[in-house]
């Protein structure tokens, strides 16, 4: 299976740039402990590729998160995409993965009354105490990731933009296409509008099939659409799978359902267990854990506390968080 890769290329003659991404391992390991229906597991795949190829050219440090809120089977599908291009997602469900059809379209699955919305967070890593993360939000507006996401560039960022998504079980990949403004260096032809110069790209990425997209390394595709335009190779980054869930991180969940509650379930059930929605692990903390959380002077908390599954590494967004009775 090719490696996971992002490759970026420069077409300095007509000021835009390309990225051609694919996602092997990083995929299966996003998508392995979340068992979602596979029309929702291909969207994420698809909102997976383009968050990353989008955050390339962000240039900040912190948190870009695409995110889409549905009215239809799914609650909730997110994107996060840090420094070093680690990246995670996932997906929340109104019903059952079951009652999910087998051919349910995208609109079907997030906008199936037209209440669905698209969301960019920007959240830098320096932003101070009390400042609001930058964001931005717009109705769902298209028929696939890809339409919607273009739509989406379009109104928010004004960024004349073409994508091409595809995800299945075990890889995903896409391409981005984008005009950037003329720098001063050898230009494009200034009688044509952005959208025209996209359009002399867009003639050949159109040929991309989804097979290729799902399967050929990153650089071979990238030669083999674009070589003849002569375009530069800027980057060839490696994306990456990291969850920042912690115990410190579930011990705050624990302790902000306040002392009854947490009490509460441990008498009822005999202990906590809280799983990450992200990457599956499953922290649980018992009698003298919570009593340790909350009256830290008179116990002295287990230091062995840690997740029982997944490649648990700050907690997730509480839109994320499931906690279990056990």
């Amino acid at each position: 299976m090719a490696d996971d890769k992002l490759v970026k290329l420069l077409f300095l003659d007509k000021n835009c740039h390309a990225e051609v991404l694919h996602l092997g391992e990083c995929w299966q390991n996003i998508i392995r402990n979340q068992h979602l229906p596979v029309p929702v597991a291909h969207m994420l795949g698809e909102l997976t590729c383009a968050a990353l190829m989008l955050a390339v050219n962000l240039k900040f440090k912190g948190s870009v998160i695409l995110q889409i809120q549905g009215d239809g089977p799914v609650r909730l599908a997110l994107v996060e995409v840090r420094d070093g291009l680690t990246v995670r997602a996932t997906a929340q469900m109104n019903v059952k993965a079951e009652e999910v059809p087998e051919n349910a379209t995208f609109k079907d699955l997030v906008n199936a009354h037209g209440n669905g919305r698209c969301a960019m967070i920007l959240d830098a890593a320096d932003r101070a105490a009390g400042e609001q993360p930058y964001q931005s939000v717009v109705p769902l507006t298209g028929e696939t990731v890809a339409k919607t996401l273009e739509s989406f560039l379009t109104q928010s960022d004004q960024l004349s933009t073409r994508l091409w998504l595809a995800a299945g079980e075990t890889s995903a990949g896409g391409i981005l296409l984008q005009h950037v403004a003329n720098t001063g260096g050898k230009g494009g032809d200034s009688e044509k509008t952005p959208e025209e110069t996209l359009a002399e790209i867009t003639v050949y990425a159109d040929t991309v099939t989804r097979e290729e997209l799902l399967y050929d390394d990153a650089m071979t595709l990238a030669r083999h659409l674009f070589w003849e335009l002569n375009p530069t190779v800027s980057k060839e980054l490696k994306p990456k799978f990291q969850c920042r869930c912690s115990m410190a991180g579930i011990r705050s969940i624990v302790k902000s359902l306040g002392k009854d509650e947490a009490e509460s379930i441990i008498k009822e059930r005999g202990t906590i267990e809280v799983t990450c929605s992200f990457c599956g692990a499953k922290y649980v903390m018992d009698a003298i854990d919570v009593e340790a959380l909350f009256h830290p002077q008179t116990v002295t908390p287990p230091t062995t506390s840690q997740p029982t599954a997944g490649p648990g590494a700050a907690h997730p967004p509480a839109a994320t968080r499931r906690i279990r009775r056990r």
